[in-house]
């Protein structure tokens, strides 16, 4: 088997002829004084699942902000589709086609399901019959609990009905962030089913996930971030061989 590829400050080489869905070139962030991103360089090619692990406190969910326009890096740039999004704000680049399923899930607790997908609409002029059907289609729980208050779902049918918000215009990126946090193994196998037909179909993902074997069961890329920096890239099979050196345990954020 081929080594992985360690890290040299240089654009990750995973592009291909086609235009990366997302491209990160030397990005820096800090929060106040401290710096959590030094230089990371990430390439998410057209229709590619590309896993970030790490350990907690790597800094990935700290790119997913910045990707997704909740927060500015120091520096850097953040290239989606061949384009600069730099300093454009959560609302446009969602508009844009980049949407995200952040950690903490974000439904609408005191609606109903069918009422939060009702609310996915006046996002790009979408039809309601669109968004149900779509909604319904891949999670067939939701339509069971179509008049049940979203509080009262449970955890793994609160993930369902966010992940729903963020395909319901089908985005050119999406970005999970730890869509498995504080759900049982039976929901979180479940979720990746659908995380693994939504990139048959052809959709870009970056996601960052805690257990490193479901993230790479489904990536065809995957990268290690250690401490703010990119220290190893490559397949699964390389990234799962070799991670355990990097950080503790493989279950490890």
């Amino acid at each position: 088997m081929s080594e992985p590829v360690q890290s040299s400050g240089a654009p990750s080489s995973t592009a291909t002829a086609d235009t990366p869905a997302l491209q990160i070139e030397d990005m820096h962030a800090a929060y106040e004084r401290v710096e959590v991103l030094r230089g990371v360089n990430l390439t998410v090619g057209a229709g590619q699942v590309f896993a970030l692990l790490g350990p907690n406190g790597a800094g990935k969910s700290t790119t997913l902000r910045i990707v997704s326009g909740r927060m500015k890096p120091l520096r850097g740039r953040v290239l989606v589709d061949g384009r600069d999004i730099a300093g454009r704000s959560a609302d446009r680049l969602a508009r844009d086609g980049v949407c995200s399923v952040p950690e903490g899930r974000g439904v609408f607790p005191s609606l109903t399901v069918a009422e939060n997908l009702r609310m996915w609409t006046f996002r790009g002029g979408l039809r309601r019959s669109e968004v149900e059907d779509a909604a319904y289609g891949r999670f067939p729980r939701l339509a069971e609990r179509r008049k049940q208050l979203a509080g009262t779902l449970s955890g793994g049918e609160q993930q369902m009905l966010a992940m729903s918000r963020a395909l319901s215009t089908k985005p050119k990126l999406l970005l999970l962030d730890e869509i498995s946090m504080g759900l049982a193994p039976l929901i979180v196998a479940e979720l990746y089913e659908v995380v693994g037909q939504i990139a048959r179909e052809g959709f870009a993902i970056l996601l960052v996930e805690q257990f490193a074997s479901t993230a790479l069961a489904v990536a065809e890329r995957a990268a290690v971030m250690v401490q703010g920096r990119i220290e190893m890239e490559g397949t699964p099979a390389e990234i799962g061989a070799a991670a355990g050196a990097l950080y503790l345990g493989a279950g490890s954020k």
